[in-house]
């Protein structure tokens, strides 16, 4: 089965070869050139991976736009810049907000290539092998975790998280107290660049959905110059 790509690239060209390089390689590709019909379209598509420009028309961060949109609205999946946008502060942004991989242009088409596949199948091997169990780790239940379907319920509410989330929350989980250093988090992850303000940005995401259906929800803490805890008050 191909891989279905989304492109969003306003210079329609350069779209254009994208497109037609990526599908003699097998991929499925679909373009959009802007940052509102990237929005509608691809939660519509459900794409296996986004490569995305940063400027986007007039739009000077229109790519950033796209991809926090669209990972905060729970879609899973890796997403790659590819952009003029060189400068190191726009690329640690750029992995900060979620990106799987941040390449500058111009690259080769079989570079590009070969960079999507590989960023495919890190993200593919990314869940770890565990039983259909369902874990409620603790005695009260507060907090079930379903390993099998990456399932989360706090207080009898489900916690939609991303992949990606899922893996940084359940590590933070397990540690307990004592707690998990950020190589701990960032080797969890299983993508490809991760820095600590990529886990930083993880650990704010799963705070503001757990928040959003318990103000007083306060369990993740911080293990400062270290990483972070799970501790119930």
């Amino acid at each position: 089965m191909s891989t279905v790509i989304a492109i969003v690239e306003d210079d329609l060209d350069q779209q254009q070869n994208y497109a037609e390089y990526l599908q003699s390689k097998g991929f499925e590709t679909h373009c959009f050139s802007n940052v509102s019909s990237a929005l509608e379209g691809i939660p519509a598509l459900n794409p296996d991976i986004a490569l995305l420009d940063v400027v986007l028309e007039d739009d000077h961060d229109g790519g950033f736009t796209v991809c926090t949109t669209l990972l905060d609205q729970g879609m899973d999946i890796p997403i790659v810049f590819l952009t003029d946008r060189s400068e190191e502060i726009d690329q640690g942004f750029g992995f900060r907000i979620g990106a799987w991989d941040y390449q500058t242009k111009p690259i080769s088409l079989s570079l590009l290539a070969e960079r999507l596949k590989n960023t495919m199948r890190i993200f593919n091997m990314r869940r770890v092998p565990i039983n259909n169990e369902t874990k409620a780790l603790q005695p009260e239940a507060d907090l079930v975790i379903d390993h099998d379907r990456q399932y989360v319920t706090w207080k009898g509410k489900s916690i939609a998280l991303t992949a990606v989330q899922f893996q940084v929350f359940v590590t933070i989980v397990d540690s307990g107290a004592a707690g998990c250093s950020y190589d701990d988090l960032c080797a969890c992850t299983r993508q490809g660049v991760v820095t600590t303000g990529t886990i930083n940005s993880h650990v704010k995401n799963v705070r503001k959905k757990f928040n959003e259906i318990d103000e007083a929800f306060n369990a993740i803490r911080n293990k400062p110059g270290f990483g972070y805890r799970w501790e119930l008050a």
